[in-house]
C-alpha cells in the first residue's frame, strides 16, 4: 500500500494536506474478500428458514414473469415497426430492419418494461453509422410517428437527439408498452445476445438477475436518468457474483469471447461450458444473501479503484475520469467504459443505504423477527396486479417541466404549453380526462382511426421470435402463427387470446383457449377484465 500526500492551497493562502491510500490490485482483492466474509457473517443464515426464503424468492419471480400475451405483444410490435421502417426507407437486400435487444431479448423484462429496438441498415457488426446519420433517421421516423400520434394510435413521441445514444421514444396506446428506438445499436444487441446465451448456462443467473433488477426498480435505484444504476450494470453485477462463487457458477467472459463476437462462435463457446456451475449447489436464497453482502463489502473500496470485471471474472483495479467511478462495473466489450458511469455520488450513498436496509431486513427474518409477507413487501413492494401490467407512461426524465400530451402532435403540444402555462403529465389524468386536450385513455373507442394505413397488413415477416424461457413455469412455450395478433386499433392490433395462465403466479401448466378473438372496443380491439384467479377474460 502506498500513501499519496497532496498539498492543496486554500483561498486564504494556507495549505492543507490530503492523504490518499493507494492500494495495489492484490491488496484491493484481499480487502474485498475479507470485508465480504465479515458482511456475510453479519447475516447468520438460519438453515431452517433458508428454504422458506428460497420459496419466497421463487414465488416473487413467478409472479413477476411475463405472461405469453406479453411476448406476443412485443413480438408483433417488432413486426409492425419493421413494416413502418420499410415504408419510410424502402428495402434493399432485406435492410433496413428493426431488431429488438435489451431486457426483452435477454428474457429479463416485466410487463411494464420498455421495448428496446434498433434500426439496422446492414448486418456488419463493425459498420458504424455517423451520429449525424443516426439523428437524421430518428427525425424521419419521428415524423411518421407524429402523424400516428395525431390519430390517437400512439402517444409520447419524443426524439432525444442530445443523448449519448440518440433515441426516439414512443408509447403504443393499445398496450402501454414504451418503445425506445435507436439506430445501428450493434453494441447493445451484442451485449444482449451474450447475456441471453449466458442465461442458458444456469437458470439461477436469470432468476437472480430478475429479482435484483426488480428490487432496484422498487427502491428507485434503476434509472440512469436519475443518476442511479442501469439495467446492464445490475445484470453484470449479478453475473460477476456468480463468477466469483466457490466453485464458480459462470465462466469468465474472456473464455466466451475469445473467438470474436460472431453469433455462431459465441454459441459454440457457450456450449463448451454447459453444466459449468453444476458443482455449485447454492440456492437462489443463498446467492441473494451473499450478493447483498458482496455489494456492501465493496462500499468503501470503490473510491480506491475497485472494479467488477466480467471479462476476467475477478475484482480488478481501474481508474476512471472524475465523477464516473462512484460504482465500477467494467464493460466487457469496451473495457475502457464503465457500465455504472451514470451513478452519482449522492445516489451511490442512497444505493448503499438501501443495500444496508435490505441486509437488516434479511437479518430480522433469519432471527425469526419478521414473517415472509412483511419481508416480501419490504424487498419487492406489494406486487399489486395492477402494477404488473403495461400502462402508458407519459413522463420522461429529459422534460424539466410538467406538461400534457395531446393527439395534435409535438408542435401543438409545445405551442399550448407556451400560452396556457400549467399542464400535467400525471398518469392519473389518463383515466378521467377533463377535456379533449388531455390524451384519451387506452380503452376509448376511436373507430375513426381504424382505416389508418398502418393496419392494412397482417405482420407475417419471419424472424426469430422471442419466446418464454420456461423458468417459473416449468416448461417452454412456442407460439403458433394463429396466435399472432390480428389487425385492429393501436399500433399493435388485437391481442391473442389463446394462451392464458390458469392462475397468476403458481401455475405450472398453461392452457390454450380454443375460441378466436372476439370483436370489442378499445385500442386493442378487445377489452380485458382480470378475474380473481388471475386469468384474463375478454369482455365485450
Amino acid at each position: 500500500m502506498r500513501v499519496s500526500i497532496i498539498s492543496r492551497a486554500l483561498n486564504f493562502g494556507l495549505f492543507y494536506t490530503q492523504v490518499f491510500l493507494v492500494f495495489s490490485l492484490a491488496e484491493l482483492q484481499r480487502h474485498a474478500e475479507c470485508l465480504e466474509l465479515e458482511e456475510l457473517a453479519a447475516i447468520p443464515v438460519n438453515p431452517t428458514l433458508l428454504p422458506t426464503l428460497n420459496h419466497l424468492l421463487l414465488e416473487v419471480y413467478a409472479i413477476l414473469r411475463p405472461k405469453p400475451l406479453d411476448y406476443d405483444e412485443r413480438n408483433t410490435l417488432v413486426d409492425v415497426f419493421r413494416k413502418i421502417t420499410k415504408q419510410i426507407f424502402g428495402s434493399k437486400d432485406g435492410f433496413p430492419v428493426v431488431e429488438p435487444f435489451g431486457s426483452f431479448t435477454m428474457d429479463l423484462f416485466t410487463p411494464r418494461s420498455d421495448l428496446d429496438l434498433s434500426v439496422n441498415f446492414s448486418a456488419n457488426i463493425d459498420d458504424r453509422y455517423s451520429r449525424k446519420n443516426k439523428i437524421s433517421v430518428i427525425r424521419k421516423f419521428s415524423k411518421v410517428l407524429y402523424s400516428h400520434q395525431r390519430k390517437g394510435i400512439c402517444c409520447g413521441v419524443l426524439p432525444i437527439v442530445s443523448a449519448r445514444v440518440p433515441i426516439l421514444k414512443v408509447i403504443d396506446c393499445g398496450t402501454g408498452v414504451e418503445c425506445d428506438i435507436s439506430v445501428e445499436n450493434k453494441d447493445g444487441m451484442t451485449r444482449s445476445r451474450i447475456f441471453k446465451f449466458v442465461s442458458l448456462l444456469d437458470e439461477r443467473f436469470q432468476i437472480l438477475s430478475y429479482l435484483v433488477k426488480f428490487w432496484a426498480k422498487v427502491h428507485d435505484l434503476n434509472s440512469p436518468r436519475e443518476l442511479t444504476m442501469s439495467s446492464m450494470s445490475i445484470i453484470s453485477l449479478v453475473a460477476f457474483h456468480l463468477q466469483t462463487r466457490h466453485p464458480p457458477i459462470l465462466p469468465a467472459f474472456s473464455d466466451l469471447l475469445k473467438d470474436g463476437l460472431d453469433c455462431a462462435n459465441l454459441e459454440r463457446n457457450i456450449l463448451l461450458f454447459k453444466g459449468f456451475g453444476s458443482r455449485n449447489t447454492e440456492s437462489v436464497a443463498e446467492l441473494f444473501v451473499s450478493l447483498i453482502s458482496k455489494l456492501l463489502s465493496a462500499e468503501s473500496l470503490w473510491e480506491h479503484g475497485l472494479c467488477a470485471s466480467n471479462f476476467e471474472a475477478s475484482w480488478i483495479s481501474k481508474t476512471w475520469k472524475k465523477g464516473v467511478g462512484n460504482l465500477s462495473v467494467e464493460d466487457f466489450l469496451d473495457r475502457s467504459q464503465n457500465f455504472a458511469r451514470s451513478v452519482g455520488k449522492v445516489q451511490m450513498q442512497k444505493i448503499c443505504k438501501c443495500l444496508r436496509q435490505c441486509a437488516l431486513d434479511l437479518l430480522d427474518f433469519m432471527r425469526g423477527k419478521m414473517d415472509t409477507s412483511k419481508l416480501k413487501t419490504l424487498l419487492f413492494g406489494r406486487l399489486s396486479p395492477g402494477e404488473l401490467v403495461s400502462k402508458p407512461r407519459l413522463t420522461h426524465g429529459k422534460r424539466r417541466k410538467k406538461r400534457e400530451l395531446c393527439p395534435q402532435g409535438r408542435y401543438a403540444f409545445q405551442k399550448r404549453v407556451k400560452h396556457s402555462g400549467n399542464a400535467t403529465t400525471s398518469s392519473d389524468s389518463l383515466h378521467t380526462p377533463a377535456s379533449d386536450k388531455v390524451f384519451r385513455p387506452p380503452l376509448h373507442d376511436r373507430s375513426r382511426i381504424q382505416q389508418s394505413s398502418i393496419h392494412h397488413f397482417v405482420p407475417v415477416i419471419p424472424w426469430p421470435r422471442i419466446i418464454p424461457s420456461g423458468y417459473g413455469y416449468g416448461l417452454s412455450l412456442e407460439f403458433s402463427s394463429v396466435a399472432r395478433p390480428h389487425p385492429g386499433k393501436g399500433i399493435l392490433g388485437r391481442p391473442p387470446s389463446n394462451a392464458v395462465p390458469l392462475n397468476q403466479w403458481n401455475s405450472t401448466h398453461l392452457v390454450r383457449r380454443q375460441q378466436g378473438p372476439h370483436p370489442g372496443k378499445g385500442i386493442l380491439g378487445h377489452k380485458f377484465q382480470k378475474s380473481r384467479c388471475g386469468s384474463y377474460n375478454g369482455a365485450e
